[in-house]
């Protein structure tokens, strides 16, 4: 379970870094129908937290609270997407958030380091 555990944080440490890095260098490409509900410098902190946050995984103390957020940041993804793009792109988010809330529960419950 540990194995698995670390698996799973390292993608997701993975693809959220490079999520958040696309979020805070590529706020014209994100600019659309939901600009008007958050501007760039929201755009830009969750980004940041993103990064943070991802790194967070790899940092045993720390785990459990970063999966817990980029858990919930996915699924506030996953609404602002359904609400601008439509219901196929939310898996999109709907899989990291449910791998960030194994890890979280992984790291609690399960197998704590």
């Amino acid at each position: 379970m540990n194995i698995l555990l670390w698996v799973f944080q390292t993608l997701l440490a993975f693809w959220n870094v490079i999520g958040g890095i696309y979020t805070v260098s590529n706020y014209e490409n994100l600019k659309g129908a939901w600009a008007n509900d958050l501007h760039k410098p929201v755009w830009v902190a969750i980004g940041v937290l993103q990064v943070l946050f991802a790194l967070g995984l790899v940092l045993p103390k720390l785990t459990p609270i970063a999966a817990a957020y980029l858990a919930v940041n996915a699924l506030m993804g996953c609404a602002l997407f359904a609400k601008y793009a439509g219901f196929p792109g939310i898996l999109w988010g709907l899989v990291p958030a449910l791998l960030a809330a194994f890890v979280a529960y992984g790291r609690i419950a399960l197998k704590p380091f």
